[in-house]
């Protein structure tokens, strides 16, 4: 053997393990979405697919798996599953440059686009690894379903502020006489507390007054929000109820406060208000409550009385009748 034809010999030995070695070029996958219009027979779509990967195309109606042919596809892929909604493929091997199966998929029910046609093929850089298959409505028909959805939020929205029209007309003395919220025999009873407030960056101006009608209690006061500072913005108020003893009768309650405005400036003050209903078979004697923002900033009182403290009443001298000198 001449020198020639061994160099020749070991070069063909060379290049082939050099082919041999030479890493497989991995495609990028690809995620998409095809949006079928409202046409009865939309275009085909190009799926690509790989042996190195398995493609999963989901669908936003049932489809019908019967319109699947798998027989024709068989020949070609190692993997295919047909479901409700979704469909896998995967072939065995690239599928030649000549050759591109179409796949067609017929919807149940009654979307706009009764099918689409998939045509499948290998790409050497890309596979579509998942695809999300949507229809779109109709412009009229997307408009005509926001309406619909709109007036049925609208008359939700408009019985729940009916019972909030009908306590708003009753306003005043009349709207709790009328609404059974005031006792008929008693009225309104207030009075003021004497326990002072613990100071927490808010300053009270007067002693709170305590209202009560029926089942009804309310804790009002008037406060003020010193200059210098933030913005003084309530937080749900705090409320424990307490028996004769000074022990809690359950657990705290968190209470709306009532204020106007409902944002209070660095050095206004305002009128603030907090409601509750006192069970009449088991009344609590007093109350320990807390009215400050988010920052802590507010006012608190260890116990607020329910019951106004009896007072004797003086009475006329012996032998001398009432309203005689």
């Amino acid at each position: 053997m001449s020198l020639l034809t061994s160099l020749a010999s070991v070069l063909v030995v060379l290049v082939g393990i050099t082919v041999q070695e030479q890493p497989r070029k991995v495609r990028k996958q690809e995620t998409r979405v095809i949006a079928l219009k409202s046409d009865e027979t939309p275009p085909a779509q190009v799926l690509r697919v790989a042996p190195d990967a398995a493609t999963l195309v989901m669908f936003d109606s049932p489809v019908v798996r019967e319109s699947v042919d798998i027989d024709a596809l068989s020949r070609f892929f190692s993997r295919i599953e047909v479901n409700e909604r979704s469909l896998v493929l995967k072939p065995a091997a690239e599928l030649p440059a000549n050759t591109a199966p179409r796949l067609t998929v017929r919807f149940a029910g009654g979307p706009p686009a009764r099918q689409m046609e998939l045509v499948l093929t290998s790409h050497p850089d890309e596979v579509d690894t998942q695809v999300e298959v949507r229809h779109e409505e109709e412009p009229e028909a997307r408009l005509l379903a926001e309406l619909t959805e709109l007036r049925g939020r609208c008359a939700a929205t408009e019985a729940g502020l009916a019972p909030l029209r009908a306590r708003c007309a009753r306003a005043g003395l009349a709207g709790l006489f009328v609404s059974g919220e005031m006792d008929p025999e008693n009225g309104v009873r207030a009075y003021r507390s004497d326990e002072r407030a613990v100071e927490q960056g808010i300053t009270p101006l007067k002693r709170v007054t305590l209202f009560r009608t029926a089942d009804t209690v309310m804790v009002g006061m008037r406060m003020e929000n010193p200059s210098g500072g933030a913005p003084w913005v309530a937080s749900p108020a705090r409320l424990v109820r307490l028996d004769a003893r000074g022990e809690p009768l359950g657990e705290a309650r968190l209470l709306p406060v009532v204020m106007e405005p409902e944002r209070l400036a660095p050095g206004d003050s305002a009128r603030v208000a907090v409601q509750w209903e006192e069970p009449s078979e088991a009344p609590a004697s007093a109350v320990r409550l807390e009215v400050v923002a988010a920052d802590g900033r507010g006012l608190k009182w260890e116990r607020l009385e329910l019951q106004p403290p009896v007072e004797d009443v003086p009475r006329a001298p012996r032998g001398r009748k009432e309203g005689r000198p």
